[in-house]
């Protein structure tokens, strides 16, 4: 065989190995969505409908998705015998990290669904998204979200011919993690917090600055952090039509519907921030004054919030300082993803 065919047979091996030809990366776009589309379905439908059995529509859209999640990642860590450098060796198996890390949230996301429903039946129904049991699960479905935002920071380095291809899934799972760490505030986007408003605008203006700093960080593309924003904002409008069409269709959600946090202008500014080499310090300042005043304005705006004088203050202090902080661990991030260097 001469080398042209052989080059051409590697190419071959490396396209059947890969990650997305492997159909483990299409698994875990699907799941993801199906996981924050389930949660803001499964909120809509206890404020509405309360909790009259474990086995509610949402409760069996979101574990089947994270089951099938499962199953894919282990069968993907079994699967994969790559010998290269981002691998960890076990035995015969090679070990993506990524797909550890999709895997772990997934079994987490698992375990919680009988310990929370136990929950319930020791301790009585939750009056809030912030129940310990909750934390779990969503910590499992950010962790499987983040595992795959990390595999395909993985495969892009591992596969340059498809380098394309994995720079669109890092948008894709930058958008995903994005709405998972919105999700924190469902209950402030629903009208029914259980905890002081400041803290809600504290999160609100602080959580966008890790994903989008560190997306234009990446830099998969020049406006990868608008990019995300703008995705986040569609993902989101979709959520909401899910849920009318479902309500109104199916009697499958009520009628209540959560606020969309607006961060198009934080996405913005995080790619003019990167490409003005702008420390990260300063950074998340001004991406958490940029994500309090957008959102400041639209509440005033829609005239749907309660956003009073002494929550604004002690939210846009503990903002600030949450930003920065994220806006560190954005850096800290980018330097461990970014392969090339």
């Amino acid at each position: 065989m001469d080398s042209v065919s052989l080059k051409q047979a590697k190419q071959i091996k490396s396209a059947v190995n890969d990650l997305w030809h492997l159909g483990t990366l299409p698994v875990l776009a699907l799941g993801t969505l199906s996981g924050v589309l389930g949660i803001y379905w499964d909120i809509a439908w206890h404020i509405d409908k309360g909790r009259d059995s474990f086995f509610t529509p949402p409760h069996n859209f979101i574990y089947s998705a994270m089951l099938i999640v499962l199953v894919m990642a282990v069968y993907t860590l079994i699967r994969d015998r790559r010998q290269s450098h981002l691998h960890f060796k076990l035995g015969s198996l090679r070990l993506q990290p990524g797909i550890i890390i999709v895997a772990l949230g997934a079994a987490i996301t698992l375990f919680f669904a009988p310990a929370d429903d136990l929950w319930h039946r020791l301790f009585g129904a939750d009056i809030t998204l912030w129940a310990p049991m909750h934390l779990i699960g969503l910590l499992g479905l950010t962790l499987a979200t983040l595992g795959g935002f990390i595999a395909t920071q993985i495969e892009a380095d591992l596969n340059p011919e498809q380098k394309r291809l994995f720079q669109n899934l890092s948008i894709y799972f930058a958008i995903m993690f994005l709405a998972w760490c919105m999700l924190l505030l469902a209950e402030y986007e629903f009208g029914v917090p259980v905890f002081p408003m400041w803290v809600g605008i504290a999160l609100l203006s602080a959580l966008p600055s890790f994903i989008l700093f560190l997306i234009a960080k990446l830099r998969p593309f020049l406006y990868a952090a608008t990019l995300t924003s703008l995705g986040f904002t569609l993902f989101r409008l979709l959520i909401a039509a899910w849920l009318i069409f479902s309500d109104s269709r199916l009697d499958w959600a009520g009628e209540t519907r959560p606020a969309i946090p607006l961060l198009i202008v934080t996405g913005i500014l995080a790619d003019w921030l990167v490409q003005r080499k702008v420390n990260w310090l300063l950074a998340g300042l001004i991406l958490a004054v940029s994500s309090f005043l957008s959102n400041w304005l639209l509440v005033l705006t829609l005239g749907n919030g309660n956003w009073y004088l002494q929550a604004l203050a002690w939210g846009l202090v503990g903002g600030l300082v949450l930003s920065v902080l994220l806006s560190r661990l954005a850096v800290a991030s980018a330097r461990a993803l970014d392969l090339r260097s």
